[in-house]
């Protein structure tokens, strides 16, 4: 390779890499926004686990950390991502300033995470409000311990009134 063709590649790449951060650039505080909500279901399901750990003491081992579960948020943060880079060239080709397409997803990733953040406080919790969502939400219960969620409220009310047998 010559000198001059190698100053070309160097030119092409840097006006491509120029080109790639300019459309990036306005998607980053939404990206910024959308981790920041990911990272508080990932801290909600971390929570979950260890009431459901306490609750169900020889389940902890399903309920620990795992690479396959650090793997799936990964992905998850990655077509978030991808998302906005798309929403953010759909923006720029075709909606035009007038519509923010990046608030109206970015806003519906945010729905999305906090209704699970939400789904997870509200498992296996015993106060009224957690009840309440309980009535609306999934409970994560099955889906973790593969126990049903009326068995864990069984035994939430036996702990808290005493388990008394009957005797005839």
């Amino acid at each position: 390779m010559t000198n001059e063709s190698i100053i070309m590649l160097k030119s092409a790449a840097a006006a491509a890499a120029g080109w790639l951060w300019a459309a990036l650039c306005p998607a980053l505080p939404f990206t910024l926004v959308c981790t920041l909500m990911v990272f508080a279901d990932v801290v909600s399901a971390r929570r979950l686990a260890r009431r459901l750990g306490r609750r169900q003491p020889t389940q902890r081992q399903r309920l620990k950390f795992s690479s396959a579960k650090f793997g799936r948020t990964l992905g998850k943060l990655l077509r978030i991502y991808a998302l906005l880079l798309l929403t953010a060239m759909l923006q720029y080709v075709v909606a035009g300033p007038d519509v923010n397409l990046l608030r109206i997803v970015t806003a519906a990733v945010c729905f999305w995470q906090g209704v699970s953040v939400l789904e997870n406080e509200s498992t296996a919790c015993d106060r009224p409000w957690a009840r309440i969502l309980g009535k609306v939400l999934v409970d994560k219960t099955a889906r973790h311990l593969g126990i049903e969620p009326d068995e864990l409220r069984r035994e939430l009310e036996n702990e808290r009134f005493g388990d008394t047998p009957n005797i005839p």
